[in-house]
């Protein structure tokens, strides 16, 4: 398989994965006493300590340490700061508002790869803002009221360009990582400590419920773990800018999950907006490279 087409493969993974742990964080609180700022603290403390378990388990203790290891704990600091960002952001805005803020990251990051000479698609002038009128079309509904809280909306920038930080450093700091799960381990160990440094002043919590521990539990693996490893080596494969705009297809997935598994209704509207993102990361997929 080419790798180009692998790496599309692997992005869309994430993302559907991605979807899933935003459906998990509906459910836990519903079914928990946790609250959302725990759970951004939980997902990484079960996610790290499992992913170097498994690493070291198919015996790869001589491979621990890859060159510059604080480079990726810092990647993964910045990864954090966009874990707590949309925790403390979906506090303050509806979470329509919320995805159509910061989900223009990807547009930072091909932007930003524009103006650094870096690979783009050809028809990013097409796609990119297909994807966004897309994902309007899925978050928001047109005959709801706009309310903005200034200081969410200041956090959900934030949060985006830590996102497209994230991305960018991603795709230069594992570039020369040979092995890219240890370089993943290092980066989820580093958001880890990172949110272990605020428990002094948002507090943790345990699960009350057996069905709780097994959310969360799914949360740090199949939400966290999971998800970032496909996303850190699809970036390897299409650079920043393709990988970051199939991520775009997060929060369709999450609309579609939500009408499945948590009966919310999917109107006309939101399957124009679907339509419209997947036919742009199409388009922008089969668009040869520029610079």
């Amino acid at each position: 398989m080419k790798r180009k087409y692998l790496g599309i493969i692997l992005m869309a993974c994430a993302a559907s994965l991605l979807a899933v742990s935003n459906i998990l964080m509906k459910v836990i609180p519903q079914r928990t006493n946790l609250l959302p700022h725990h759970m951004a603290i939980w997902r990484f403390t079960i996610a790290a300590p499992l992913a170097w378990l498994f690493y070291l388990a198919r015996g790869r203790k001589k491979q621990l340490l890859p060159k510059r290891p604080w480079q990726l704990i810092a990647l993964g600091g910045v990864f954090a700061i966009a874990n707590f960002c949309a925790v403390f952001a979906l506090d303050r805005l509806s979470s329509s508002l919320y995805v159509i803020i910061v989900y223009i990251y990807p547009s930072l990051v091909v932007l930003y790869s524009l103006i650094s000479g870096r690979s783009i698609p050809r028809l990013y002038w097409i796609g990119v803002p297909l994807t966004f009128i897309g994902l309007f079309l899925v978050a928001f509904q047109l005959d709801s009221d706009l309310s903005m809280d200034m200081l969410g909306f200041v956090i959900s920038i934030v949060n985006a360009v830590a996102m497209a930080a994230y991305v960018l450093l991603s795709e230069k700091f594992l570039k020369n990582v040979g092995n890219k799960t240890l370089g993943t381990n290092w980066m989820m160990l580093g958001a880890m400590l990172s949110g272990w440094l605020v428990l002094p002043l948002l507090g943790i919590r345990t699960p009350n419920t057996q069905v709780g521990w097994v959310l969360l539990l799914s949360l740090g693996v199949i939400g966290t773990a999971l998800p970032i490893l496909l996303m850190n080596l699809g970036i390897q494969m299409l650079g920043a800018a393709r990988g970051s705009v199939i991520i775009t297809l997060q929060p369709v997935l999450v609309v579609l999950l939500s009408t499945i598994f948590l009966g919310d209704a999917l109107s006309l509207q939101q399957w124009v907006g679907g339509v419209l993102v997947i036919s742009a990361i199409a388009l922008l997929q089969a668009s040869k490279n520029r610079r």
